[in-house]
Protein backbone atom coordinates (compact mmCIF):
# COMPACT_ATOMS: atom_id res chain seq x y z
CA UNK A 1 0.00 0.00 0.00
CA UNK A 2 1.09 3.52 -0.87
CA UNK A 3 1.76 5.58 2.33
CA UNK A 4 0.71 8.76 0.44
CA UNK A 5 -2.52 7.69 -0.13
CA UNK A 6 -3.40 6.57 3.73
CA UNK A 7 -5.42 9.54 4.37
CA UNK A 8 -8.37 8.32 1.59
CA UNK A 9 -8.30 4.80 3.48
CA UNK A 10 -11.43 3.77 5.42
CA UNK A 11 -10.77 3.35 8.95
CA UNK A 12 -10.69 -0.13 9.80
CA UNK A 13 -13.84 -2.02 11.70
CA UNK A 14 -13.03 -2.83 15.53
CA UNK A 15 -12.57 -6.24 16.55
CA UNK A 16 -15.57 -8.22 16.28
CA UNK A 17 -17.54 -5.49 14.50
CA UNK A 18 -18.10 -5.23 10.33
CA UNK A 19 -16.77 -1.87 8.64
CA UNK A 20 -19.49 0.53 8.07
CA UNK A 21 -20.60 0.38 4.00
CA UNK A 22 -22.24 4.59 4.60
CA UNK A 23 -25.37 2.67 3.56
CA UNK A 24 -28.34 1.99 6.03
CA UNK A 25 -28.94 -2.05 6.48
CA UNK A 26 -31.24 -3.28 4.53
CA UNK A 27 -34.29 -4.74 5.97
CA UNK A 28 -35.04 -8.27 5.02
CA UNK A 29 -37.31 -8.77 2.19
CA UNK A 30 -41.18 -9.38 3.57
CA UNK A 31 -42.44 -12.58 3.98
CA UNK A 32 -38.97 -14.33 3.81
CA UNK A 33 -37.01 -15.64 6.97
CA UNK A 34 -33.25 -16.48 7.36
CA UNK A 35 -32.02 -20.65 7.01
CA UNK A 36 -30.87 -20.36 10.52
CA UNK A 37 -34.75 -19.17 11.52
CA UNK A 38 -36.09 -21.91 9.13
CA UNK A 39 -33.54 -24.31 10.59
CA UNK A 40 -35.09 -23.44 14.19
CA UNK A 41 -38.33 -24.12 12.77
CA UNK A 42 -38.81 -26.98 10.58
CA UNK A 43 -35.53 -28.61 11.97
CA UNK A 44 -33.51 -28.98 8.72
CA UNK A 45 -29.98 -28.41 9.04
CA UNK A 46 -28.53 -25.08 7.53
CA UNK A 47 -26.40 -27.19 5.13
CA UNK A 48 -29.72 -28.82 3.61
CA UNK A 49 -31.50 -25.83 3.11
CA UNK A 50 -28.49 -23.59 1.60
CA UNK A 51 -28.20 -27.37 -0.87
CA UNK A 52 -31.84 -26.94 -1.46
CA UNK A 53 -31.59 -23.04 -2.18
CA UNK A 54 -28.94 -23.45 -4.73
CA UNK A 55 -30.69 -26.16 -6.11
CA UNK A 56 -33.77 -24.22 -6.60
CA UNK A 57 -36.10 -26.74 -5.06
CA UNK A 58 -37.45 -23.89 -2.49
CA UNK A 59 -38.26 -20.62 -2.83
CA UNK A 60 -35.31 -18.26 -1.79
CA UNK A 61 -33.28 -15.47 -2.92
CA UNK A 62 -29.46 -14.22 -1.87
CA UNK A 63 -29.58 -10.97 -0.41
CA UNK A 64 -26.97 -8.71 1.30
CA UNK A 65 -27.93 -8.24 4.96
CA UNK A 66 -25.36 -5.88 7.13
CA UNK A 67 -22.38 -6.29 5.22
CA UNK A 68 -23.20 -10.17 4.69
CA UNK A 69 -24.53 -12.42 1.90
CA UNK A 70 -26.76 -14.91 2.59
CA UNK A 71 -30.04 -16.48 1.21
CA UNK A 72 -33.81 -15.80 2.61
CA UNK A 73 -36.55 -18.20 1.94
CA UNK A 74 -40.37 -18.36 2.11
CA UNK A 75 -41.20 -20.94 5.28
CA UNK A 76 -44.23 -21.82 2.93
CA UNK A 77 -41.66 -22.86 0.31
CA UNK A 78 -40.04 -25.36 2.96
CA UNK A 79 -43.14 -26.32 4.37
CA UNK A 80 -44.17 -27.69 0.59
CA UNK A 81 -40.65 -29.06 -0.20
CA UNK A 82 -40.93 -31.05 3.25
CA UNK A 83 -44.42 -32.28 2.84
CA UNK A 84 -43.82 -33.75 -0.94
CA UNK A 85 -40.23 -35.03 -0.28
CA UNK A 86 -40.13 -39.08 0.65
CA UNK A 87 -36.46 -37.93 2.65
CA UNK A 88 -36.32 -39.32 6.49
CA UNK A 89 -37.56 -37.11 9.01
CA UNK A 90 -35.37 -34.35 10.11
CA UNK A 91 -32.82 -35.00 12.71
CA UNK A 92 -32.97 -33.01 16.09
CA UNK A 93 -29.92 -30.00 15.91
CA UNK A 94 -27.19 -30.17 18.34
CA UNK A 95 -27.98 -28.76 21.45
CA UNK A 96 -32.16 -28.87 20.91
CA UNK A 97 -35.21 -30.50 21.85
CA UNK A 98 -35.94 -33.17 19.16
CA UNK A 99 -39.15 -32.55 17.12
CA UNK A 100 -42.41 -34.17 18.80
CA UNK A 101 -43.30 -37.18 17.13
CA UNK A 102 -46.99 -38.50 15.95
CA UNK A 103 -48.79 -40.13 18.07
CA UNK A 104 -48.29 -43.87 18.15
CA UNK A 105 -51.26 -45.81 17.35
CA UNK A 106 -53.54 -46.98 13.97
CA UNK A 107 -53.23 -44.28 11.38
CA UNK A 108 -56.02 -43.06 9.53
CA UNK A 109 -55.23 -44.45 5.95
CA UNK A 110 -54.54 -47.93 7.24
CA UNK A 111 -51.06 -47.58 7.07
CA UNK A 112 -50.02 -48.28 10.24
CA UNK A 113 -51.53 -50.24 13.75
CA UNK A 114 -50.53 -51.25 17.25
CA UNK A 115 -49.77 -54.64 17.21
CA UNK A 116 -48.57 -56.92 20.87
CA UNK A 117 -45.29 -57.57 21.12
CA UNK A 118 -45.79 -61.86 21.86
CA UNK A 119 -47.66 -61.45 18.19
CA UNK A 120 -44.97 -59.43 16.37
CA UNK A 121 -41.94 -61.82 17.95
CA UNK A 122 -44.07 -64.96 16.93
CA UNK A 123 -44.59 -63.70 13.71
CA UNK A 124 -41.59 -62.70 12.92
CA UNK A 125 -40.21 -66.27 14.18
CA UNK A 126 -42.46 -67.78 11.61
CA UNK A 127 -41.34 -65.63 8.83
CA UNK A 128 -37.74 -66.66 9.94
CA UNK A 129 -38.98 -70.20 9.52
CA UNK A 130 -40.79 -70.01 6.14
CA UNK A 131 -37.58 -67.99 4.82
CA UNK A 132 -35.27 -71.66 6.01
CA UNK A 133 -38.21 -73.75 4.26
CA UNK A 134 -37.54 -72.11 1.60
CA UNK A 135 -34.21 -72.09 1.58
CA UNK A 136 -34.59 -76.43 2.29
CA UNK A 137 -37.02 -76.63 -0.50
CA UNK A 138 -34.32 -74.58 -3.23
CA UNK A 139 -31.73 -77.29 -2.28
CA UNK A 140 -33.90 -80.33 -2.29
CA UNK A 141 -34.97 -78.94 -5.99
CA UNK A 142 -31.64 -78.92 -6.86
CA UNK A 143 -31.06 -82.17 -5.53
CA UNK A 144 -34.13 -83.35 -7.56
CA UNK A 145 -32.80 -81.62 -11.05
CA UNK A 146 -29.33 -82.96 -10.17
CA UNK A 147 -30.50 -86.80 -9.75
CA UNK A 148 -33.00 -86.23 -12.80
CA UNK A 149 -29.83 -85.58 -14.99
CA UNK A 150 -28.00 -88.68 -13.33
CA UNK A 151 -31.07 -90.99 -13.97
CA UNK A 152 -31.18 -89.75 -17.66
CA UNK A 153 -27.89 -90.23 -18.25
CA UNK A 154 -27.57 -93.91 -16.79
CA UNK A 155 -30.77 -94.63 -18.21
CA UNK A 156 -28.99 -94.08 -21.63
CA UNK A 157 -26.14 -95.96 -20.87
CA UNK A 158 -28.05 -98.95 -19.24
CA UNK A 159 -29.49 -99.35 -23.22
CA UNK A 160 -26.24 -98.79 -24.50
CA UNK A 161 -24.78 -101.94 -22.72
CA UNK A 162 -28.14 -103.76 -23.23
CA UNK A 163 -27.44 -103.10 -27.25
CA UNK A 164 -23.89 -104.33 -26.90
CA UNK A 165 -24.68 -107.43 -24.79
CA UNK A 166 -27.40 -108.43 -27.75
CA UNK A 167 -24.70 -107.63 -30.11
CA UNK A 168 -22.37 -110.10 -28.01
CA UNK A 169 -24.77 -112.55 -28.03
CA UNK A 170 -25.22 -113.10 -31.83
CA UNK A 171 -21.73 -113.15 -32.70
CA UNK A 172 -20.90 -116.87 -31.20
CA UNK A 173 -23.69 -118.06 -33.66
CA UNK A 174 -22.36 -116.15 -36.82
CA UNK A 175 -18.81 -117.37 -35.62
CA UNK A 176 -18.60 -120.82 -36.85
CA UNK A 177 -19.47 -120.45 -39.58
CA UNK A 178 -17.19 -117.17 -39.94
CA UNK A 179 -14.77 -118.70 -38.49
CA UNK A 180 -13.70 -121.16 -40.70
CA UNK A 181 -10.54 -120.26 -43.17
CA UNK A 182 -10.97 -120.52 -47.00
CA UNK A 183 -8.02 -122.50 -48.39
CA UNK A 184 -7.93 -122.51 -51.89
CA UNK A 185 -8.38 -126.21 -53.37
CA UNK A 186 -5.64 -127.75 -55.40
CA UNK A 187 -5.98 -129.97 -58.41
CA UNK A 188 -3.67 -132.45 -59.27
CA UNK A 189 -3.44 -131.58 -62.83
CA UNK A 190 -0.42 -133.70 -65.09
CA UNK A 191 0.74 -134.40 -61.54
CA UNK A 192 1.78 -130.93 -61.30
CA UNK A 193 0.58 -129.08 -57.64
CA UNK A 194 -0.93 -125.91 -58.98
Amino acid sequence: MDPAFTWDQPKPAAPGRRAATGRAPAPPPPGRISLRQAEHSFGIAVSTLRTWARKGSIDAVMVEIEGARQWMVTPESVAHHLSRSAAKPARPTAGRKPAARPGTGPTGDGTAMLVPRDAWDRLIDQLGNLHEAGLMLAEARERAARAETEAGFLRERLAELRTERDELKLRPVLAPEASRPVVPRRRRFLGLWR
